[in-house]
């Protein structure tokens, strides 16, 4: 059983070994907030790619973002725009479906 884990972190880590730090800048990851450490937000009827190219477009102030999805629609009212939060560290993860969130820069993502 242990050969068998250490085949498979082996495999994992030659896998992730092999992506250039160009490709991490364009890492986010779905139903995470980064809460914290936040420079300036504004809202946004874009999707989360817009904040991304923002904060990429900030950087090196820029070291992540996080996109809160807008609100359900309630009702058949419009629904409320959406939030894109920039922050100057990196925080924390957190699991949480109201948002999706990336590093720029090629920081790592925990």
């Amino acid at each position: 059983m242990h050969l068998r884990h250490l085949i498979v972190a082996s495999v994992v880590l030659i896998t992730f070994g092999q992506f250039d730090p160009a490709s991490a800048q364009d890492a986010f990851s779905t139903n995470i907030d980064r809460p914290g450490a936040d420079y300036r937000s504004f809202d946004t009827y874009e999707d989360a790619q817009a904040c991304r190219q923002t904060c990429n477009r900030e950087m090196p102030r820029c070291r992540a973002w996080t996109y809160v999805k807008a609100p359900a629609n309630w009702h058949g009212l419009q629904q409320p725009p959406a939030r894109c939060w920039l922050k100057s560290i990196v925080p924390r993860a957190r699991a949480n479906p109201c948002c999706i969130s990336g590093v720029s820069g090629g920081q790592r993502i925990d």
